[in-house]
């Protein structure tokens, strides 16, 4: 008699495991279509839509974005990553130089990069309120930096330069973002 009810209980518990895994598959399946509907309306307005594809799927933070405002928001934390990264390279390459006006124009890049980390933490605040055009505005601000920073000392380390091209793409990235939200709220 007991041989039945276990049966039963096995029979119904692995029932509700493979109800739970299809669901589950379901939800995560909905999630990547979602996500990639998001990043195929994005992608094509940037300047390099092969490599938005390639950044936005690679990072955890833009990877399972379900629609524009978490992909800004994603798309900004990795800016301001980005632009973190610069302010500490250009404050140890600083450290390390003894021609002292050289030095001052690294201290300099730092504080302007220190700058564009403001600016788009501030992007990243208004953005949660839907003012697109201040955000956008922040963004313009912030991806100034690296040019400035590059008439000013010249060829920036290598460790600057490669952080300079993500960060431009990042940029360009969150523009797009933040003007196609603005235009979705305004149709």
């Amino acid at each position: 008699m007991k041989l039945p009810f276990a049966s039963f209980l096995i029979l119904n518990i692995s029932l509700l495991f493979l109800l739970a895994n299809t669901t589950n598959a379901k939800l995560i399946s909905t999630n990547i279509k979602s996500t990639d509907k998001v990043f195929s309306n994005i992608c094509p307005k940037t300047k390099q839509p092969n490599i938005c594809l390639i950044v936005l799927k690679d990072d955890s933070r833009t990877r399972g974005a379900a629609n524009n405002h978490e992909l800004g928001y994603g798309t900004l934390d990795i800016a301001i990553s980005q632009a973190k990264s610069c302010v500490d390279i250009f404050f140890y390459c600083a450290l390390k130089m003894n021609d002292g006006d050289r030095k001052e124009k690294y201290l300099d890049c730092r504080d302007k990069y220190n700058f564009a980390v403001g600016q788009l933490c501030e992007a990243k605040t208004i953005l949660r309120k839907n003012d697109f055009a201040t955000a956008r505005r922040r963004i313009v601000d912030a991806s100034q930096v690296p040019i400035s920073c590059q008439k000013e000392i010249g060829e920036p380390p290598v460790e600057v330069r490669s952080a300079n091209i993500v960060l431009d793409f990042i940029f360009d990235i969150a523009y797009v973002i933040v003007r196609e939200l603005a235009i979705n709220r305004n149709s």
